[in-house]
């Protein structure tokens, strides 16, 4: 009996486990991979992160295209309202007080939290809970939530991280993203 209740014990220890979600940590020089989807086509880009603080930097490559950076303001990261969609000139993009780019704003996070809802871009989302199809890199389970447009077409997968609410992928903007690894 003993043994029954020890493996029992063992098994959903093991299940706890495997079933966390991943939060990646990001900070001054974290990478991160993905494949942009531009008018049908797929291009690998990649992105770095030069500064954490505000204004935030990222850095990004794309083979055969060119560099560049956006840059977020303070304003920005705490109360922007939309997402940078236009495909992007080399060199420094510095972004509007009501622009962000990779992450959406600390307020609209919390919005999200709150009230299951938010609006970006003039497009109003709601949380999709449960999620059928949870986000993966690697393999492993993001700490995220889906949130879809009320109309179904647009949908942004968020890190669930208050501070750096990172957008791991989206579906039916101009330029799509999907991240394919974070290190």
């Amino acid at each position: 009996m003993k043994r029954i209740f020890l493996s029992v014990v063992c098994l959903f220890i093991s299940v706890g486990v495997f079933a966390q979600k991943v939060l990646p940590e990001f900070k001054d020089g974290t990478r991160v991979y993905a494949s942009a989807f531009v008018q049908g086509q797929e291009v690998p880009v990649s992105f770095t992160i030069k500064s954490i603080k505000t204004p935030i930097t990222f850095a990004w490559s794309v083979e055969g295209y060119g560099d560049g950076e956006f840059v977020i303001s303070e304003k920005g990261l705490a109360n922007g309202t939309s997402i940078y969609t236009s495909q992007p000139g080399l060199g420094t993009t510095k972004l509007s007080d009501t622009e962000t780019y990779g992450v959406i704003s600390k307020a609209a996070y919390k919005s999200m939290v709150d009230t299951k809802a938010l609006t970006y871009n003039g497009i109003k989302f709601k949380t999709k809970t449960p999620d059928p199809n949870p986000m993966k890199i690697d393999g492993k389970e993001m700490d995220a939530t889906r949130i879809t447009s009320e109309d179904g077409k647009v949908e942004l997968w968020i890190l669930n991280n208050p501070d750096f609410p990172f957008i791991l992928q989206t579906a039916g903007m101009p330029i799509d993203v999907v991240v394919t690894e974070i290190k």
